[in-house]
């Protein structure tokens, strides 16, 4: 790094206060005092605010465009937040009935129980005695007419598989 052997650090770091540094950023606060440089400077400096007014416009437009967006997916979440509450309401309507229910059928079955008649403890072991004698009827009867059809499809398939095999 080679440095101007006419460039003093110490000569510039002195200086540096006798140039206003905010009146050749943002202009003069003093139109009054004008040097002969200022009029170059201050259109430099006006077309500085321009693009930065541009700029800020442009992106004052995207916010604006990005706050929209949001607002209709707040909207489009409140519809679906509403919807959903009334789903909930609903099925807490539908589990309340269903809790009802199940008390009066508890109800029922209490009163039953305090019967002192046995007639409906022989009526259910008589209804499950003939329904596995009727399954029981009914697997031996599938049995005596062929076997399983699990087992004929497989055997089926096997045997198209063998003749598709052969030439």
């Amino acid at each position: 790094m080679q440095r101007n052997a006419n460039y003093n650090i110490r000569e510039r770091m002195a200086n540096r206060f006798e140039v206003d540094q905010r009146a050749a950023l943002f202009g003069s606060r003093f139109p009054g005092k004008t040097a002969a440089g200022k009029p170059k400077d201050d259109m430099y400096a006006a077309t500085s605010r321009e693009m930065m007014e541009r700029q800020n416009d442009q992106t004052i437009e995207d916010l604006e465009g990005k706050v929209g967006q949001l607002k209709d997916i707040t909207r489009s979440i409140g519809s679906s937040i509403k919807e959903s509450n009334g789903l909930l309401d609903q099925m807490g309507i539908d589990f309340d009935k269903a809790a009802g229910l199940l008390k009066g059928t508890l109800g029922h079955l209490k009163g039953m129980m305090a019967n002192k008649s046995s007639k409906h403890m022989i009526y259910m072991v008589l209804f499950v005695l003939c329904l596995f004698m009727l399954m029981y009827f009914l697997r031996k009867l599938s049995w005596v007419s062929g076997g399983s059809p699990s087992i004929q499809l497989k055997e089926t398939a096997s045997t198209t598989l063998a003749a598709a095999s052969r030439p």
